[in-house]
């Protein structure tokens, strides 16, 4: 999704809050939401960008440089020096040269080139880094939209279970209720006595409570999914997919994970930053070649009061035989820097195979506890309505029935809970295996 599709969505979605209604939302539309607002994504591709420059700018280094200098200055007046020549007298006899006449107005024009030859191959070590640095970066984003999906898909379907659980109390409240005026009936009629009736009105507000609770649950489930969303916190959601489990999780080799990938480049990139380090115990030779064009030029004897140009070209070796030990330091460091990365990188490649290990376990248990609760539904359903038909037969009591509804409304709320925390699992696993999450 582009940025004016993403803006499009977000302006749907703020549009249902202003006339004060309720904004159906798919996962799809949820997470297209998300994907442009997550600063840490956000922060990974600046990071990633970052990095491309600094590989661009260390290979530039390696083009020629080219400078242009300019020059006036106004010198005090002195008085002209000169020698005296002893020429033959056929040529004029002995005659004064004047060397440093007197140019109070003097300028200057030098243009130089100059080009790095050699220096060890520190700068092809410090641009491969870079150039691994934004890979780690672009990989630390992949983790962090998938782990931004999980947050969303995980609000997404606890607000699904919130809901459901929702209509299932306010249902069980109904049944209680009209239990509970049967029960006062029953008690006028001289048939029941006063305690069933007081213990229905009980129950009946225990009911009630458990509607309280679920209806902060949603409201809790509803602002963290605005909040994953990036939509205002009090916008009014209603996820419209059905709450079903999603397709089985597709097998195969478990790819990198996003997180091992980043561990392997930060590694790789501290083992390129050991080697620029030891690169710098090499000289570095440069070439340079500039043209000078001044008046007047201090290479011209004797000076005279208009423009000459000279050029000169040459090579310099520089190498630093000693600075009190801070190239060795340095290389001494940046080979701690560099275990130290394999070794973390080891750490987080251990922990992502656990981490597939648990994910799928909790997504074995969670089917199971789905399949469980879908089992216990109708047997719930069943009780319900054989415990209505005693208490209209007289053979059972009106107390029995209410919790019949209750332990309905239970077992209602267990399903709901038990498949939307299938397919977090679901997610989760699919996370943990380096795959993008599907949703079907």
């Amino acid at each position: 999704m582009n940025d004016m599709q993403r803006t499009t969505c977000a302006l749907l979605a703020i549009l249902p809050t202003a006339f004060g209604q309720t904004r159906s939302l798919t996962l799809r539309e949820a997470l297209d939401l998300s994907g442009g607002r997550d600063p840490q994504q956000l922060s990974d591709s600046l990071g990633a960008e970052a990095a491309s420059l600094q590989e661009s700018q260390l290979k530039a280094s390696w083009m020629p440089s080219v400078t242009v200098q300019g020059s006036y200055n106004r010198v005090s007046e002195v008085d002209g020096s000169g020698v005296v020549i002893p020429f033959p007298a056929a040529m004029g006899g002995p005659k004064t040269v004047e060397i440093s006449p007197q140019i109070p107005d003097q300028w200057g024009l030098v243009a130089r080139v100059d080009q790095q030859v050699w220096e060890g191959g520190r700068t092809a070590h410090l641009a491969a880094a870079a150039r691994l640095d934004a890979r780690a970066s672009r990989a630390s984003r992949s983790r962090s939209g998938r782990d931004l999906s999980l947050r969303v898909s995980a609000a997404y379907w606890n607000l699904a279970a919130a809901r459901a659980t929702l209509e299932s109390a306010k249902r069980a409240l109904e049944r209680a209720d009209s239990q509970a005026v049967l029960s006062i009936a029953a008690y006028r009629q001289g048939t029941a006595p006063e305690q069933d009736t007081l213990q229905a009105r009980l129950r009946e507000r225990q009911i009630e409570l458990s509607v309280e609770q679920a209806a902060a649950a949603r409201d809790n489930f509803r602002q963290s999914l605005c909040v994953s969303a990036g939509l205002p916190a009090d916008q009014d959601l209603s996820p419209s997919d059905p709450l079903v489990p999603l397709a089985t999780v597709p097998a195969g080799a478990v790819s990198e994970p996003p997180e091992v990938e980043q561990a392997r480049l930060q590694s790789e990139s501290a083992a390129e930053q050991s080697g620029a380090s030891r690169a710098a115990l090499w000289p570095v030779v440069a070439a340079s070649a500039e043209y000078d064009l001044m008046d007047p030029n201090p290479r011209v004897v004797p000076s005279h009061d208009k423009f000459d140009g000279t050029w000169r070209v040459g090579a310099t070796a520089t190498w630093n035989l000693w600075r009190g030990g801070a190239d060795d330091l340095s290389i001494r460091r940046s080979a701690l820097l560099a275990r130290q990365a394999r070794l973390r990188q080891v750490a987080v490649s251990d922990a992502a195979s656990l981490e597939v290990a648990r994910r799928e376990t909790d997504w074995k248990l969670a089917r199971r506890r789905r399949e469980i609760a879908t089992a216990n539904l109708p047997l719930a359903r069943r009780d319900l309505e054989l415990a209505r038909l005693r208490a209209d037969a007289g053979t059972g009591l009106r107390l029995d029935a209410i919790d019949r509804a209750a332990a309905l409304a239970q077992a209602e709320s267990d399903l709901a809970s038990a498949v939307a925390q299938e397919n977090i699992a679901a997610t989760r696993l699919q996370v943990a295996r380096g795959q993008d999450p599907t949703w079907n």
